[in-house]
């Protein structure tokens, strides 16, 4: 038998798109932050990238730390 090679996972990339018809602003806005969250939290394991209009800035003034 031949050397063992070690086990690496693929670079594949994949894709998903969601669609909705009847969100609100709101909900939309809290949806990405809720994406946002996922996103941060499977760092160590994948590169996740999160697009669309208006993206960034919703994840921008959602994250903000704001002084009370």
């Amino acid at each position: 038998m031949g050397p063992k090679l070690a086990w690496r996972p693929r670079k594949i990339m994949k894709k998903i798109t969601i669609q909705s018809k009847d969100m609100t602003p709101k909900q939309w806005s809290n949806f990405i932050l809720e994406l946002n969250l996922v996103r941060k939290g499977w760092k160590p394991y994948a590169t996740i990238e999160l697009q669309g209009t208006g993206v960034k800035k919703i994840i921008i003034n959602g994250t903000k730390r704001y002084k009370l």
